[in-house]
């Protein structure tokens, strides 16, 4: 094996690995955005709501599909959540999820 093959493999070894921790770091991402949305909304089952908040967003590419959900969801129960204040949270919630993956990672 060369070095031009072992480099491609180095490159493709990275990408699968970031595609995976971007997956890990979103999926918690929308478990915590689904917990702060059930603080407010009150569901009977949370962990079902949790559960329907992180499949909502495998409708579609980026986050639209989780945020229609959640301003929905907010509508219905009455709440003034508005969809900036939840792409804020997702952003904040984000963030925290991916220091929480990389501290995990480095210990």
């Amino acid at each position: 094996m060369n070095t031009f093959d072992e480099r491609k493999k180095g490159f493709e070894a990275k990408y699968i690995n970031d595609q995976e921790s971007e997956f890990k770091i979103r999926a918690k991402r929308n478990k915590l955005i689904g917990l702060w949305a059930a603080e407010i909304i009150k569901p009977s089952n949370v962990d079902e709501y949790v559960k329907q908040v992180r499949l909502s967003d495998l409708e579609e590419p980026g986050d639209e599909d989780i945020i229609k959900k959640l301003l929905d969801d907010f509508e219905n129960s009455s709440q003034k959540i508005s969809r900036n204040v939840i792409e804020e949270k997702l952003i904040e919630l984000e963030n925290l999820a991916s220091e929480e993956f990389f501290n995990k990672k480095n210990n």
